[in-house]
């Protein structure tokens, strides 16, 4: 008999579930019905009956099982309404949906609510169209057979079998079924609250026997933990008074270590101290300290204590990237600690030297800079197994921070003297590179003041004086590009240039000098489809400079080579020499300022030692790089050079209908188009009148001056076409010299040249605020103000 009292449920909602849409009660009835299987009903009460009397608490997992299989579903399940009835939990699950026993489904969105609202059974079609939970579930849900069962008189939850193939359709037979196991799981539900409220009932006297027991556990502990923490506490107390006098006698230690190095400069004394500072602090019975090479990549012995001379032969030097504890406690940036070099397998290596030298354990703790880069090792070694305490390895990071800044200081002390080193030899040769052609500059001048001088020795003297004249200005354009460099001013005019034209003009600058060493040189050119971007002066001096560095230290009548080497992502010069050679360890120091190389000859041609300096800077700016290889001293060196080739958008830019636009070329004189009127004025009386003269030479009318005063006065009364004026002039300078030629209604036209020994960007910017149309570093280029005339006069 099916009891209709719903009084403890939520109202029916009609509204959310229409009947008429998915009830599928009249379908069912409406459906061919298979015959009863009295027989397997029978066999399944039995095993129900079997399972209710030995294991109870599994009888609703086998209710669904059993459901499963009587009536042939997909999946099979009890849900029962949880206590606040707000959502139904699936207790058992059998089938598909095994593995989601325990799901909890609210009672709005589940069918379960339904039927304990109708209290009968009902046959839902395709569920999950209308009950979103169950639409997301896999497999789909094609039918679902649900019958309520009660606890007495109130429905509690409801026993459900679902098909998910449309091939099998539930029938009367299956409500048959279906509706005894719905009785029986009426009576598994009250027999499993009553079990549930026994065992509640034990388990709440078990709980309060456990917490009994518990306290007085919980008592006896305390009273003991009490007396062990007072043994403890005392036993710290000892121990901390004992570690605090150590760290207190080892500070002292240090104190005086650090009082004692202060002042000396002995590297391995001082490392031998702090050494023995440290295997005394640890309790080691050995220990080495080691540098680290950075050009070479080994460690090597500088101090040690303990050891045997056969051990510190075999180990003097060691590979930096070999697996030895030293080399991987460097390249780890972290202590290593073997504890027992005998158990331990990253020891297995070495301990055959291990059991010679007499130790079992070692630490090895890498030093470095304060800026990180590797320093060296400091490594102790025990005779027996052992790992040092934490304040221990605490104590000796301050003896490594010590010998780091030691060795740290030591090294920038010797950078500074070396550079104070260089300093001196710059200034010495700075002296001598500037006498030379002073000295020939004055033997001439004194030689042309002769009035019984042939025509012959006088053009002599002044191709003397005007070579002379071209090496000293040479010397000041590398002293300012070096200026430049250091301040990050140097500008460069980037262009297409084939690197052919590059080389020709190095090798035409630097033909002369190679001819009078009597040297071969042997050129390889580049195709003229070689293109690169950049400064065609620049990397003309960059040649031009390796070319002479090549020239300079080979001795007469050797072997010079130009190589080119093109790849796709750029292209490589070598220049080679059969010369003196550098060491390996000195390849990069020569690209140092003011470095020169060494040789057992006296080379007055060694130059100040920028121009090396010079090459690497200058194709660094034009993304390149500049590096130098020898086998030694006396093997000859070779210097390579890397440059990216110049973008297909590059070259684009630059292309025109007749070709590739190439700098112009630099032709010896320069035909006057016209003749100007020119006003030269210069506090060096010699420098105005030796321009003025040279000018008038090429059919200029000029007028010299010497001070500021006398430059506005002139110009004012002259109205010269161009104006060249010194910088630092008395009176006025020639800043404010061209700023009162501008603000007159007759000087807005004039071209105004800048001469000036100052050539940094400042200046050059100083010179075009002030109004001047050219900034010009003295000396003064004639043939280049010839161009700037010639230029001007197109402009006009």
């Amino acid at each position: 008999m099916i009891n209709n009292d719903r009084s403890d449920l939520p109202p029916l909602d009609s509204s959310r579930f229409p009947p008429e849409l998915a009830f599928g009660m009249d379908f069912l009835l409406k459906r061919p019905s298979r015959t009863k299987d009295f027989e397997a009903e029978n066999r399944a009460l039995v095993i129900l009956a079997d399972e209710l009397a030995n294991r109870p608490r599994n009888l609703l997992q086998k209710l669904a099982e059993i459901a499963l299989e009587l009536c042939h579903a997909g999946s099979a399940g009890i849900s029962i309404l949880e206590s606040d009835g707000k959502a139904f939990r699936w207790h058992a699950c059998a089938g598909s949906f095994a593995e989601n026993a325990g799901a909890r489904i609210p009672y709005a969105e589940s069918p379960c609510g339904i039927v304990l609202e109708q209290n009968s059974p009902i046959l839902f079609l395709e569920p999950g169209s209308y009950f979103t939970p169950l639409k997301s579930m896999d497999p789909l849900i094609m039918e679902a057979l649900i019958l309520p069962f009660h606890d007495g008189n109130k429905p509690v939850g409801t026993v459900w079998v679902m098909q998910h193939s449309i091939e099998r359709k539930f029938d009367r037979e299956d409500v048959r079924l279906m509706t005894s196991l719905s009785r029986f799981a009426s009576a598994a539900y009250h027999i499993m609250c009553s079990i549930n409220k026994s065992m509640d009932a034990r388990d709440l006297l078990e709980k309060r026997v456990d917490e009994r027991t518990m306290a007085l556990s919980h008592v006896n502990k305390t009273l003991r933990r009490q007396i062990r923490e007072r043994g403890q506490i005392e036993e710290a107390l000892r121990n901390a008074q004992n570690q605090l006098e150590a760290e207190i006698s080892s500070l002292n230690c240090l104190h005086e270590l650090s009082s004692r190095l202060v002042d000396t400069s002995d590297l391995p004394a001082a490392l031998r101290e702090i050494l023995g500072a440290a295997v005394v602090l640890l309790g080691a019975d050995m220990g080495v300290v080691q540098l680290y090479d950075p050009v070479n990549k080994l460690l090597t012995i500088a101090a040690h204590h303990g050891f045997e001379q056969d051990f510190l032969d075999q180990f003097k030097t060691v590979d930096a990237d070999g697996d030895a504890a030293c080399s991987r406690a460097l390249a780890s940036r972290q202590r290593w600690m073997i504890e027992d070099v005998r158990a331990d397998e990253r020891y297995a290596g070495y301990r055959a030297a291990a059991d010679k030298a007499g130790y079992r354990a070692v630490q090895s703790t890498p030093l470095f800079s304060r800026d990180g880069q590797p320093l060296g090792m400091l490594t102790t070694h025990f005779r027996l197994p052992r790992t040092p305490a934490e304040h221990e390895l605490s104590m000796l990071d301050l003896y490594a921070r010590q010998a780091s800044d030691f060795i740290e200081r030591l090294r920038i002390t010797e950078q500074l003297q070396e550079a104070d080193r260089r300093k001196d030899e710059f200034i010495a040769t700075l002296s001598h590179e500037l006498r030379n052609p002073l000295a020939a500059i004055d033997s001439s001048a004194m030689l042309m003041e002769s009035p019984n001088l042939g025509s012959r020795e006088r053009e002599k003297a002044i191709r003397i004086v005007q070579r002379q004249c071209r090496a000293m200005k040479v010397l000041l354009d590398d002293l300012l590009d070096i200026s430049r460099l250091s301040l990050g001013r140097m500008t460069l005019h980037k262009q297409c240039v084939t690197l052919a034209s590059i080389i020709d003009a190095a090798v035409e600058v630097m033909r002369p000098h190679i001819d009078t060493a009597h040297h071969i040189l042997s050129v390889t050119k580049p195709p003229s489809s070689v293109v690169v971007y950049g400064d065609p002066m620049r990397l003309t001096q960059v040649f031009t400079n390796l070319l002479a560095n090549s020239a300079k230290y080979t001795n007469p009548g050797g072997r010079i080579t130009l190589d080119v080497n093109t790849a796709a992502e750029g292209i490589v010069v070598s220049v080679t020499d059969n010369g003196i050679g550098i060491d390996p360890l000195f390849t990069e120091e020569i690209f140092g300022m003011f470095s020169q190389r060494k040789s057992t000859s006296d080379r007055t041609t060694a130059g100040l030692g920028i121009g090396l300096a010079l090459v690497r800077a200058i194709v660094a700016l034009h993304g390149g790089w500049a590096r130098a290889e020898s086998r030694g001293l006396g093997q000859g060196s070779t210097f390579r050079v890397g440059l990216p080739l110049a973008k297909p958008t590059e070259i684009a830019a630059q292309i025109s209908p007749s070709g590739m636009t190439q700098p112009a070329p630099d032709s010896g004189a320069h035909a006057f188009k016209a003749k100007y009127r020119i006003l030269v004025a210069d506090d060096n009386t010699s420098a105005a009148t030796a321009i003025s003269m040279l000018l008038q030479r090429g059919g200029h009318e000029t007028t010299a001056v010497h001070d500021g005063r006398a430059a506005l006065e002139t110009a004012a009364r002259f109205l010269p076409d161009i104006a060249l004026l010194d910088i630092g002039m008395p009176y006025l300078n020639g800043y404010e010299v061209a700023r009162q030629i501008r603000s007159a209604p007759w000087g807005a036209n004039m071209r105004l040249f800048a001469a000036t020994g100052w050539g940094q960007e400042k200046d050059k910017k100083l010179a075009r605020e002030a109004g001047f149309d050219v900034h010009m570093t003295k000396p003064i280029d004639f043939k280049q103000l010839l161009a700037l005339i010639e230029e001007h006069g197109r402009k006009e």
